[in-house]
């Protein structure tokens, strides 16, 4: 799988050496109120996902870097579906010094970039807290549309949410960075 190469990331194929980062991201609570996860992750558990993954075709997993080498983060696609060209979207910025520095948005525009470009995806979908404005302001630079409201969708910390659906067609994407580089 290939290195992405942007403004002020690097996106680069997840190894098992960030597992324990992935594990301890996806366990953080303050990480987690933004998340429609609801498991506890375990190492062990992670590592036979890891192993497993290797031959799903149905994801890409990344490592999100800066330029100077710091791990911050993971995004990637899930479900897949190469015969009708979609696949959904996520990102975690886990490394808390990278908060508020606006990075999420040019991880999802150089993410989708090359689900585009590459993969020949058509579109991409995710499912998103209703109570998240930090995400919303992402996905409209990018050109999402919110496609419908999944009502109670999701039992969350004991509490039952509604989640919206947003999707972004290929000729409704806008790219927010400069650079794009695919090794």
């Amino acid at each position: 799988m290939a290195r992405i190469i942007s403004d002020n990331i690097v996106l680069r194929p997840l190894e098992s050496h960030d597992l324990e980062n992935r594990v301890a991201w996806f366990n953080d609570p303050q990480v987690r109120q933004t998340l429609v996860v609801t498991e506890q992750f375990e190492i062990e558990k992670t590592r036979r996902w890891f192993e497993r993954l290797q031959s799903d075709r149905s994801r890409v997993e990344f490592a999100i870097d800066t330029p100077e080498g710091v791990t911050i983060g993971v995004t990637g696609l899930v479900g897949i579906e190469k015969e009708h060209a979609v696949a959904e979207c996520y990102c975690i910025i886990g490394n808390k010094d990278y908060w508020g520095k606006k990075l999420g948005t040019e991880i999802h525009s150089v993410l989708i970039q090359w689900a585009f470009e590459v993969l020949g995806l058509v579109k991409i979908r995710a499912d998103i807290r209703t109570n998240n404005p930090a995400i919303f302001r992402v996905v409209e630079k990018l050109g999402f549309k919110i496609e419908g409201t999944l009502r109670q969708e999701k039992v969350v910390s004991g509490q039952r949410i509604d989640l919206y659906r947003i999707g972004l067609l290929r000729s409704e994407f806008t790219p927010t960075h400069h650079r794009f580089e695919v090794q």
